[in-house]
């Protein structure tokens, strides 16, 4: 890889329960650093969980190139990440969810906000059809249930891919070691919408 597709790619350290994921942004003019752990001391009545202090002592162990980029990463923001197994209650009579609220993921396959954006389509093509804003909002979500429930499962699964230890850790960077740089059969659908999803009402 030459220098400068290097620096234009998006770079992913996985260890054991963590990642550093490093990546430009605004055309190169900064660099963003994300560093992501499964904390040890979370419980769900606390928030003293996921701290700096905790961010060290996790990455303690990591290689020199990811241990130097910590002094480099902001300590002012802290983003607890959660998600949930899919439902199928997206809709209640007339009053209908989207985005976050109908279907939460992980960060892995970088699908939030593309999937609101998808909702967003489908509802209004939905609402575009139907003269029931309840007919519409049964039709929107039978549209996007299932596309959004398989990609926030396989968030989940990237996730757990990233994070693995030991064996699994080998045997996950032997086969990212196999693959090509540009080989994403395996998660190409996630950016190939069905072509229901995209013709025009």
């Amino acid at each position: 890889m030459s220098q400068h597709a290097a620096s234009e790619a998006v770079m992913v350290w996985a260890g054991p329960r963590m990642h550093l994921v490093q990546y430009p942004v605004r055309r190169g003019e900064l660099y963003n650093q994300v560093a992501v752990f499964e904390s040890d001391h979370y419980t769900p009545d606390s928030d003293a969980w996921g701290t700096g202090a905790e961010l060290e002592e996790r990455f303690a162990g990591a290689c020199r190139t990811v241990r130097d980029a910590l002094p480099l990463i902001a300590r002012d923001r802290r983003w607890p990440l959660f998600d949930r197994l899919p439902t199928d209650k997206w809709v209640h009579g007339r009053i209908a969810l989207l985005g976050d609220a109908a279907h939460p993921m992980l960060q892995y396959l970088a699908q939030g906000a593309c999937q609101a954006l998808e909702d967003a389509v489908a509802l209004g093509r939905a609402l575009g059809r139907f003269s029931d804003p309840a007919d519409a909002f049964a039709a929107y979500a039978g549209q996007r249930r299932e596309r959004a429930a398989r990609i926030q499962t396989g968030a989940r699964r990237f996730g757990e891919i990233c994070h693995l230890e030991g064996m699994g850790a080998t045997l996950r960077n032997a086969l990212f070691a196999s693959r090509g740089p540009d080989d994403f059969d395996d998660v190409s659908w996630v950016w190939t919408p069905a072509p229901a999803a995209v013709t025009a009402p």
